[in-house]
């Protein structure tokens, strides 16, 4: 692999955990500054479905802490990070699942227990999971009454 190809892979990657990190913070209720701060330009903005645009990483988190207040929990799922390098700035591109449950539904959400951990080691073969915990993520209707079996 040529150094220009490992360099796009290494950019790639970074994109990738940045822009989860914005959304793990947003799961996990983190709503804090510096938080926001290692994921967000001093200039970055959100644009809200309703086209209300929020600036900076402090606003960014206060606006996200009020708007997430109403849910009992959330869980943003997002895959086929597609990242472009080419021009300034760079482009992701992923698709969303967004699950917000409201706090007028009967839910038992533990914030520890809405992802399913993974320790890997990295051995002469390449990475190695060592241990996945499952968790269950809603315990609700008929997720729940699933959980139950196998």
């Amino acid at each position: 692999m040529q150094g220009h190809e490992l360099d796009a892979l290494l950019a790639t990657s970074r994109i990738i955990r940045t822009f989860n990190c914005h959304y793990r913070a947003v799961d996990e209720q983190q709503f804090d500054a510096p938080r926001f701060r290692r994921v967000l330009a001093s200039d970055g903005k959100i644009v809200r479905p309703n086209g209300a645009e929020i600036s900076g990483p402090a606003d960014i988190a206060d606006s996200h802490a009020h708007s997430f207040a109403r849910f009992e929990a959330s869980q943003h799922l997002l895959t086929g990070h597609d990242v472009e390098l080419d021009g300034a700035p760079a482009e992701v591109r992923a698709n969303l699942v967004a699950i917000h449950l409201g706090k007028d539904r009967p839910v038992t959400v533990r914030m520890e227990d809405r992802a399913f951990p993974a320790d890997l080691s990295q051995t002469g073969h390449g990475w190695r999971i060592t241990e996945v915990r499952t968790r269950i993520l809603w315990r609700t209707g008929y997720f729940g009454e699933l959980a139950q079996t196998r």
